[in-house]
């Protein structure tokens, strides 16, 4: 792809889709693992460094030098927090996995009050309508298979795994493909479409190539001149990140803190309860546990927790162990899921 001169980077944000105060966000379970290309790296500390670096900004949506640098100063305290690295092989490329200690690197989180985005990360719905010239206008979905289909989904696949968010695409199957091509003039098709969905955001884009080698970008991405194929795929990326700044304010955990108390119920085993010790570790917003009553099948806990009543429903309706029963104030009925 050739390089984009900053004229071409004129995108318009004019949409900030979706937003309430209920959340429709998944757990994005790997939080703490990065998956970083070596590209021939001899020195396998450069890439454990930018992996750092790239989790830093998964947890904190920041990316500037200055955060990082407050985390960890050099290489030594990068390495403090590293659990475990391999090499391992996608599509014949070369890429390191490397796990981070999840507790202490909150933990300094915690200390240095810089605000984190948990396990629960928001759904963005994508609705793409592409159109080559060529052939019919169409929807991108999860069965495309066109090169140009396969280049944008490798862009989503890439920032949703960089910045720790769900870019989702609709999924089409016979009945929902004669729907579509029978629409009348009373018929949404948006509507019939996201009808099918939950989703935190929304975002519709029109991608046309009314000239040869001429392609444009509307909806609520606007692009205002005709640019090359290889420019357009260079500025989504760019503008996805963008966006992805966005929507993931919303689910940042508030720096303050309370106590909560909770009644977990459905506990009948051993094996059960370490489920739900390992449920609990992935809601980070936790500081301390104590059990204040157990009977039967309940245990009863008082919770300190980072944010508030509604960030930490957040984290535990996108938790998939657990359910939420009931909500009362400060007190929250909550069911393991067996």
């Amino acid at each position: 792809m050739k390089k984009t001169s900053s004229h071409f980077l004129n995108f318009i944000l004019f949409a900030v889709i979706i937003f309430s105060n209920y959340s429709f966000g998944k757990e994005f379970q790997k939080l703490f693992e990065i998956t970083a290309p070596t590209n021939n790296v001899s020195n396998i500390d450069i890439v454990i460094s930018k992996s750092f670096n790239d989790l830093v900004y998964r947890l904190t949506g920041d990316n500037n030098f200055r955060t990082i640098k407050k985390i960890a100063p050099d290489m030594k305290t990068k390495k403090d927090f590293l659990v475990s690295y391999e090499p391992i092989t996608i599509n014949d490329e070369s890429f390191l996995l490397s796990k981070f200690n999840k507790d202490s690197l909150i933990k300094k989180l915690n200390e240095l009050e810089i605000p984190v985005i948990g396990y629960n990360r928001p759904i963005a719905m994508l609705l793409i309508k592409i159109d080559d010239g060529k052939h019919p206008p169409y929807i991108l979905n999860s069965s495309s298979n066109k090169l140009l289909d396969e280049n944008i989904k490798f862009i989503l696949n890439k920032t949703s795994n960089k910045r720790g968010i769900f870019f989702e695409l609709p999924v089409f199957d016979l009945n929902d493909l004669e729907e579509l091509n029978n629409l009348t003039i009373f018929d949404s098709e948006k509507e019939i479409i996201l009808s099918n969905y939950e989703y935190d955001y929304e975002l519709n884009l029109q991608l046309s190539q009314p000239f040869i080698n001429q392609w444009i970008i509307t909806g609520d991405l606007n692009l205002d001149e005709f640019v090359s194929l290889d420019s357009i795929l260079l500025d989504l990326e760019k503008n996805l990140n963008i966006i992805t700044d966005n929507y993931l304010t919303n689910f940042i955990t508030p720096n303050i803190s309370n106590s909560i108390n909770i009644s977990v119920s459905n506990i009948n085993s051993y094996d059960e309860f370490v489920g739900f010790q390992e449920a609990l570790n992935r809601l980070i917003s936790i500081r301390d546990i104590k059990i204040t009553s157990y009977n039967n099948s309940t245990i009863s806990y008082t919770f300190i927790i980072r944010g508030n009543l509604e960030s930490f429903m957040k984290e535990v309706n996108a938790n998939l162990d657990l359910q939420v029963i009931n909500v009362e104030e400060d007190f929250i009925s909550i069911e393991l899921n067996n």
